[in-house]
């Protein structure tokens, strides 16, 4: 924790500034962490000429990274406690509700250790599963949106600051999406959700076009809310470096594989970096359904093609040399749009940030569980 020079007027959250956001959105967020009784909200007022208080808390903290500490604690409870949430549908409550399905009559059923799939007639296996999906990441993101009471120009900002940011972001996705599908689109567990799809290709057009916009469109949009709008932005206060990390950190460990692992936390940093450097939530969700559409097709490819055929060519090859080519124009004359992050007063190091969010017990618990999980799944594959 650092000193602060004590006859200086300091404001933490009128100090601090959000690279690459409106001034509507600078202002709310101000407001968001100044209201009274917002644990999860950094503020911390010190006037030499006047009595010294924070308002959202009983007890006045004696320095910012008091406060900073207080906040990060809150947060980290908060989020361990949404993401137990997850946890407990992923691999409790479905096999509860898999039970239930088959007293009701309905033919599924589900592996009772490792990981979840589901067995049985086919439009009741992807109705099941697709609302266990939904139900898991609604959960957690209703749990920190209701907590946060955070606006919604805040949580999910919508303006593109930068296009030309958000351009090459696509073309990095597009290059990025391609590499991972070559090196472990055979060892991925998800893609099981592809298989649905081509499955349902050979019997039922229509179905498959559910499955494909269920998959591609439906799935991601609720991943990136639980990521990438509340949680996110209440961790920007503290740093982007430490949003940023802990974001990809707990994308991973809810992986339970791996080698997808692996995928979705180089494709979580992609996606925070660039929703930074956009100020913008459609980049998160741009960038996360051109992954979910170049695996699919990365998938049907080496399942049902070959890979030196003209759809290899077309599919693959020709747009990812297009992004290579964008990225490389885009990069070159991108001199200024960008802009330089902001130089914001820092009251803790990034140590003392991880210890406060990821000692909390929610949270601590919830990484013991996922590594219990991960080592589960990699024994029994």
């Amino acid at each position: 924790m650092q000193d602060i020079i004590e006859d200086k007027l300091l404001d933490v959250a009128e100090e601090y500034t959000a690279v690459n956001q409106t001034e509507d959105y600078q202002d709310a967020y101000r407001i968001w962490r100044r209201r009274a009784g917002n644990p999860y909200g950094f503020d911390f007022v010190r006037n030499p000429k006047e009595a010294a208080f924070s308002e959202n808390q009983s007890i006045v903290s004696r320095t910012p990274a008091q406060a900073e500490q207080n906040a990060l604690k809150q947060l980290g409870i908060l989020a361990g406690a949404a993401f137990l949430c997850y946890l407990l549908i992923e691999n409790l409550l479905d096999k509860v509700l898999v039970e239930l399905a088959q007293i009701l009559g309905m033919h599924i059923e589900t592996m009772y250790w490792g990981e979840s799939r589901y067995y049985g007639e086919e439009m009741t296996v992807f109705v099941f599963s697709a609302a266990l999906q939904i139900l898991k990441l609604l959960v957690p993101t209703l749990l920190i949106g209701l907590c946060l009471k955070m606006p919604l120009r805040i949580s999910v900002p919508v303006k593109v600051m930068h296009t030309r940011q958000l351009l090459s972001s696509i073309s990095l996705m597009m290059l990025l999406s391609v590499g991972l599908g070559f090196s472990m689109i055979s060892r991925s567990a998800e893609m099981e959700k592809y298989r649905a799809i081509s499955d349902a290709a050979d019997t039922n057009s229509h179905r498959m076009i559910l499955y494909m916009l269920f998959t591609i469109f439906i799935a991601p949009l609720f991943w990136e809310l639980l990521f990438h709008s509340c949680l996110f932005q209440a961790l920007r206060q503290f740093g982007d470096v430490f949003a940023v990390t802990t974001v990809t950190i707990m994308a991973m460990l809810l992986t339970h594989n791996l080698q997808d692992a692996v995928r979705l936390g180089l494709v979580t940093l992609t996606i925070s970096l660039f929703m930074i450097r956009t100020g913008s939530f459609l980049t998160a969700i741009i960038l996360r359904i051109i992954h979910e559409i170049y695996m699919f097709a990365m998938y049907q490819l080496e399942n049902f093609g070959d890979m030196y055929s003209a759809r290899w060519w077309i599919v693959i090859l020709f747009p990812c040399v297009v992004g290579l080519l964008a990225l490389i124009v885009l990069t070159i004359s991108d001199k200024t749009e960008s802009g330089s992050a902001p130089q914001n007063k820092e009251y803790m190091t990034f140590s003392d940030q991880v210890m406060a969010f990821y000692t909390t017990l929610p949270m601590m618990i919830t990484i013991i569980v996922c590594m219990l999980l991960i080592i589960m799944t990699a024994m029994l594959a």
